[in-house]
């Protein structure tokens, strides 16, 4: 595993809205986390994973979290938790906030000595669970949630008062997307901010194109990645948000990460 070293600093700008020295103090100071950069190096490492797949932009997922100071943030897809820990760092310097994190865990099943499979990048080692790499003194600020995201995400849309930062980690399609960000749309306000990586070099899903056109933004990608996030503004059109049936969803309950 190596560390970040061509963090984009203008992508944190147009996604903060702050100037650029404050966007470079604040992804310096993750680059100075040498400790926790160190942890995650060690338990990927311990858990035969030294390559493992992540967002490939914790830096940047931390200066935005510094920068926005939110009340809440939403991520999807944790795996082994780099950019959970990230971002829970930065709460934890913030002094205030919680990481709401949804993940549904796909256990990595292989022979010994035979190879892994491309696919499966993300994939739990045997014997290891959804944000295994995430230092346990950070773990106080974070509601881990274990299930399927479009049972989980209602769920959050109704608990939240707010969604300030939405971190979108997961294959996905264009409509299932759509739905989901549909669903979590009223809980962000203007100047809250959402991310979706599309892989190392996909190109911007239509999912987040027409939820950004929705809160008239222009998605930026960050430099070198299929990263794509915007800056909410004000609502301009589209159709009202239709919530699952209450029925429907206490059908299928999501597991928090303490009582799975």
């Amino acid at each position: 595993m190596q560390p970040e070293l061509d963090p984009d600093i203008d992508w944190v700008v147009r996604l903060s809205g702050e100037g650029r020295e404050p966007c470079e103090r604040a992804v310096a100071e993750a680059a100075r986390d040498v400790a926790l950069f160190r942890h995650i190096a060690r338990e990927h490492d311990a858990g035969g994973r030294p390559g493992y797949v992540e967002i490939d932009a914790p830096l940047e997922l931390y200066a935005l979290t510094r920068l926005l100071r939110p009340r809440h943030v939403v991520e999807v897809g944790v795996s082994s938790g780099v950019s959970s820990a990230y971002l829970l760092r930065a709460l934890a310097r913030n002094g205030a906030g919680t990481l709401h994190s949804i993940d549904r865990p796909s256990v990595e099943r292989r022979r010994p000595g035979a190879p892994r499979r491309p696919t499966e990048s993300w994939a739990l080692p045997a014997g290891r669970h959804s944000g295994w790499a995430v230092p346990f003194p950070l773990r106080g600020r974070w509601d881990l949630r274990l299930g399927d995201k479009a049972d989980v995400i209602p769920l959050l849309a109704e608990e939240l008062p707010a969604i300030d930062l939405f971190v979108y980690d997961v294959p996905h399609n264009d409509s299932s997307s759509w739905q989901e960000f549909r669903t979590l749309d009223p809980r962000c306000a203007p100047g809250a901010v959402a991310i979706a990586d599309h892989g190392p070099h996909g190109e911007l899903c239509s999912a987040l194109a027409r939820w950004a056109r929705f809160r008239d933004a222009v998605p930026a990608r960050r430099a070198g990645l299929g990263l794509f996030g915007f800056r909410a503004g004000a609502r301009i059109s589209g159709p009202k948000v239709r919530p699952t049936a209450k029925s429907d969803r206490r059908s299928r309950p999501a597991a928090r990460a303490d009582q799975a």
